[in-house]
């Protein structure tokens, strides 16, 4: 005999048939936490996706009253456990749904930062490929003792931290040469106060270059449907 989902219901939540819609909310909404597809561990993302399809199934059955009398009156009403399935179609789920609450929040904050280097100066590209190279030697280098295993992580590792520092001697560079620059030739051209002059002047051209090396190297993804 083919089982009736119904009958799973309370089971999948691990409530009583005497317990309150407030107590049934909140077994719900523990259950969301704790099995969430965002917080699905490497290689069980279709095992949690299932699991909170069965829970949504059962939270809809439970929630409504209409739905949740008819399915204790069939199984518990007269003695028969007789199917009770929901004719209705499937609906958009409703602002008001706890789930789509939390789901929305979600998505909401789950934003992922980029980095990268194709939209740099092609002179930025260079110093910041040219460190992590180097980054990527020395994490070679370090993980000889550990042998193979350890040289490759090693070099990733080595590889990541020189991109970063790449582009950290890119905005060094970006900020620092402006101002050095135009200090020197304001002292040259007027004296100490042209030095003043000059050096403000090139702290203003610099953080200029800064943010926009950043936002031609950093991206922010959309959020997560």
């Amino acid at each position: 005999m083919r089982p009736d989902p119904l009958s799973e219901a309370y089971r999948e939540l691990g409530v009583r048939p005497g317990d309150s819609a407030e107590q049934i909310r909140q077994a719900y909404l523990e259950l969301v936490r704790r099995f969430h597809p965002d917080r699905a561990p490497d290689g069980k993302q279709a095992e949690y996706e299932e699991r909170m399809k069965r829970i949504n199934t059962a939270y809809e059955t439970l929630s409504d009253p209409n739905r949740r009398a008819a399915h204790e009156q069939a199984h518990w009403g007269n003695g028969k456990t007789t199917s009770v399935t929901p004719s209705q179609p499937k609906v958009a789920p409703s602002p008001r749904d706890p789930y789509y609450q939390m789901r929305t929040g979600y998505q909401r904050r789950l934003h992922r930062v980029q980095v990268t280097q194709r939209a740099l100066p092609p002179w930025a590209r260079m110093v910041s490929g040219v460190v992590a190279g180097l980054g990527a030697v020395v994490g070679f280098v370090l993980g000889l003792p550990f042998g193979i295993i350890g040289c490759i992580p090693g070099a990733m590792v080595g590889l990541v931290v020189g991109l970063l520092v790449g582009l950290f001697a890119v905005y060094l560079c970006a900020f620092g040469l402006p101002v050095a620059l135009l200090a020197w030739l304001g002292w040259v051209l007027v004296g100490e106060a042209g030095a003043v002059v000059g050096g403000a002047l090139g702290t203003v051209i610099g953080a200029g270059w800064v943010y926009h090396l950043w936002r031609c190297s950093v991206r922010y993804s959309q959020p997560r449907s």
